[in-house]
């Protein structure tokens, strides 16, 4: 392979980007995202360095190597890591031949991955050293030094390699692979046999050099592994309990559940909700220091960004805001005025809007609404955030402020559209709405189209923390968590619009309204169960009371849940078509959406389905899923609230 890529090195114009000295202590994580070829030395320090998939141990001496674009982590440090970077750039040079072609095709040496420990480590240290003080002394021909000690380097660095390649540490390699095969596969069912046979090794010789090496054995690595990836995406997603046990590899979200508890000491759920009532806390994905790896000198296709995950490439997205920092800079000298505002929240950016210069769709509101009702301060994700005044031209970017907004009898200036519809916005809302500008979408708001709109006030989610910086440079940004109680997020909505009465009189009609329904389906019930379902990716998911739609069921409206359902301590759980009968409900809310429509259709014609009892008494009732869950606002929570009542008790 080298004999292959040295006469791409001989073609090649080198230019080095930066060298950098960097640390990661015990117990940080640091995720990166190459922008340029790099070579990583590890000068002191133990722990992982995961390239692209491929996981090595760190020692020092050790040398890695990895090309623009690839994933380089440090992760599980257990003794302070000291460690070189170096970034460069190299293009060949022409006149080339056809041949060089083909091997930059094959063979291309500055994207290879890989990593080795050299014979000589002193011998690649003394130059890189030598790099690191001249690339910091800044002058030309400082610079010029340090090309010509790369060059220097890369030949040693060749040649050691070649050196090293046959030296392996046979036990070494075995626990590598097997943790490789685990950290590439944890989502599959495996047992310690199957690992076994995979890496063409005797099952008692694995768990002894696992004993040794981790002090554990390998299935309770590939648990604790499965239950960091599981709390990782407990905090980070809102995705449902049974969607995260499948992603870490337990399609059944019972036996993830009982599993979390005993490794984590509390269900998934509470986990979830302690790290929530913190958000402050740095998330899983976060830890450790991130280097800004931003060039100037390097191509536009090669930029990358720094973000609250991580190091992400740029992309389209990217594109829109440099046109967004160019409207911004438009808008202030334009001589947009400001809308009165404090955010005292952490890490928040100073927040520059413009008050639109004319009526927004609420403005009619606007003035009814007694300003003695201001300043208020609203507590939200980033902190403390003070509104001087009534804000008129708002934009949310989750379909459910729309509807938040529409019970308080005002509508935003510009939300983005409804997911799952050809329509811009719920049908349900439709006749309520005139002139809201369309923002993109839940997932990937347009930010050019928020800037045209010139709001005074953004309200996001979690969801969109990617991009909240450039939010919060547009107008002052309120982010709230999606899956808040429809009730706490209606009282934030009603500070915000300066109607906080207004907001404590929907919800205490709500519950005048479900307890007078509960009434009467208790009567009319008897005692028969109810139950909510959801086909989708071959499986049957069955939601709980810890579910936002499901709390209406058994919490507002106390319908009472089959046994099964009310013994998991999750949002929701998954069963199979057969297995569905031991849900053993008396009434099944069926929710379907186009996505899983046919699913949907295939399970009902099936005998197993048609062979429940529901079934047989014409008890199952099929309704939107969108409806159900997504339009999780005030307006929709009472449509809900008004089906569930005509299908239980016959009522328009």
């Amino acid at each position: 392979m080298l004999d292959k890529q040295l006469p791409l090195w001989n073609h090649a114009a080198i230019t080095v980007l930066d060298v950098r000295r960097c640390s990661v202590e015990p117990g940080d994580d640091l995720m990166l995202r190459l922008p340029a070829s790099a070579f990583l030395y590890a000068n002191g320090g133990r722990g992982q360095l995961r390239l692209d998939g491929a996981i090595h141990a760190i020692a020092p001496g050790h040398v890695w190597h990895a090309g623009k674009g690839a994933s380089m982590n440090i992760v599980r440090v257990t003794e302070a890591m000291d460690y070189f970077l170096i970034y460069y750039k190299a293009v060949l040079v022409p006149p080339y031949r056809r041949h060089l072609l083909d091997l930059y095709r094959d063979s291309n040496p500055f994207r290879d991955s890989y990593g080795f420990v050299p014979a000589n480590p002193l011998r690649l240290l003394t130059k890189i050293e030598q790099m690191h003080l001249h690339w910091g002394q800044g002058d030309p021909l400082a610079k010029f030094h340090v090309r010509a000690l790369f060059h220097q380097l890369v030949f040693e660095l060749l040649r050691q390699r070649q050196q090293a390649e046959p030296a392996r540490d046979p036990r070494g390699d075995l626990i590598e692979r097997a943790v490789r095969l685990m950290e590439q596969h944890y989502v599959e069912p495996f047992s310690l046999d199957d690992l076994a046979n995979d890496l063409q090794c005797g099952v008692r010789q694995l768990q002894r050099l696992f004993k040794a090496h981790y002090g554990i054995s390998p299935m309770e690595y590939l648990i604790r592994l499965r239950m960091e990836k599981a709390k990782e995406l407990l905090l980070r997603t809102s995705a449902p309990i049974a969607d995260i046990a499948e992603a870490v590899g337990y399609p059944d979200a019972y036996h993830f559940s009982r599993y979390f508890k005993k490794h984590s000491g509390v269900p998934p759920l509470q986990y979830r909700r302690s790290g929530r009532n913190n958000p402050f806390s740095p998330s899983l994905s976060s830890i450790g220091s991130e280097e800004d790896l931003s060039y100037s000198n390097v191509d536009d296709e090669n930029h990358y960004q720094q973000t609250g995950r991580g190091v992400a490439r740029m992309n389209s997205r990217t594109r829109t805001l440099v046109t967004v920092n160019f409207l911004l800079v438009l808008m202030l000298l334009l001589g947009a005025c400001s809308l009165g505002g404090n955010n005292n929240g952490a890490n928040n950016a100073s927040p520059s809007s413009a008050a639109s210069t004319t009526p927004a769709p609420s403005a009619s509101a606007a003035a009814e609404t007694p300003q003695s009702s201001y300043p208020v301060t609203i507590k939200h994700v980033k902190g403390d955030f003070t509104l001087e005044q009534k804000p008129e031209n708002i934009a949310v970017l989750d379909v459910q402020y729309v509807d938040q907004l529409v019970a308080l009898n005002e509508q935003p200036a510009g939300s983005v559209k409804a997911a799952g519809s050809d329509a811009d916005f719920p049908e349900y809302l439709s006749d309520k709405l005139s002139d809201v500008k369309v923002l993109g979408t839940y997932e990937e708001p347009n930010l050019e189209a928020i800037v045209a709109m010139n709001p005074d006030l953004i309200i996001c989610t979690e969801v969109h923390e990617e991009i909240y910086e450039s939010l919060n440079k547009i107008a002052p940004t309120i982010m709230l968590i999606r899956n808040d109680d429809w009730r706490d997020t209606l009282s934030t909505f009603g500070k915000i619009m300066g109607k906080e009465s207004e907001a404590e009189q929907l919800v205490e009609a709500y519950k005048e309204k479900t307890a007078k329904l509960s009434s009467e389906l208790a009567a009319k019930l008897d005692g028969q169960t109810v139950s909510l379902i959801r086909p989708r990716d071959d499986a049957i998911r069955v939601h709980t009371g810890d579910h936002r739609t499901g709390a209406i069921l058994y919490k507002d409206l106390g319908l009472p849940a089959p046994k099964m359902v009310s013994e998991v301590d999750d949002t929701s759980f998954n069963v199979s078509l057969e297995s569905l009968a031991e849900v053993d409900a008396d009434h099944y809310f069926l929710l379907t959406d186009d996505m899983f429509g046919e699913l949907v259709k295939e399970f009902q014609s099936t005998a197993t389905w048609q062979s429940l009892e529901a079934a047989k008494n014409n008890r199952v009732y099929t309704v939107d899923t969108t409806m159900w869950i997504g339009y999780y606002g005030p307006v929709a929570i009472n449509l809900v609230v008004d089906e569930i009542a005509r299908y239980l008790l016959g009522t328009s």
